[in-house]
């Protein structure tokens, strides 16, 4: 029988009754995997008042599925800019350092690991999306994956309504 230890650190509620202490422990450097603009916006806002005061870098991702690196990468390009503006004019004036960087690969959670590690990330933050966390959990998507294989702890904050 298989057991799956998961290193993942979900946050319920409204953000702002928590304090801001709450993630004493981020690490000199968090990666924030973003799908789209709108994740990057609900994420980068969820995200950015724990990470006040911290002395920490954030390294933006944004993965791009792709089998053959075939990908057309004018409008990728453009798609991928328009996310990492969301993310730079959200922690502007925090006077966090942000990094960003498009990474291409077919399996999108081994990607954000390999992310990951070349950053040495002490953590991964990122927003769930559509579905409960619990059925991602359990339906081994980027999510499920990220919890069983990351070394780092995944931090699961709720976007801002």
């Amino acid at each position: 029988m298989l057991h799956h230890q998961y290193r993942i650190l979900v946050l319920f509620g409204v953000l702002d009754g928590l304090p801001r202490r709450f993630l004493h422990d981020v690490g000199e450097g968090v990666l924030v995997p973003l799908a789209d603009r709108k994740d990057a916006f609900n994420t980068c806002s969820a995200v950015s008042p724990y990470l006040e005061e911290k002395d920490c870098r954030l390294h933006a991702i944004h993965v791009v599925r792709d089998e053959s690196n075939a990908v057309e990468h004018d409008p990728v390009d453009r798609h991928t800019d328009e996310i990492f503006e969301v993310v730079k004019d959200c922690f502007e004036s925090a006077e966090t350092p942000v990094s960003t960087e498009a990474r291409y690969g077919r399996d999108v959670a081994e990607v954000i690991l390999e992310a990951a590690e070349d950053h040495t990330a002490a953590s991964i933050i990122l927003t769930p999306r559509e579905r409960s966390i619990w059925r991602r959990l359990r339906s081994q998507n980027v999510l499920g994956s990220l919890a069983t294989a990351a070394e780092q702890p995944v931090i699961i904050v709720p976007a801002k309504e």
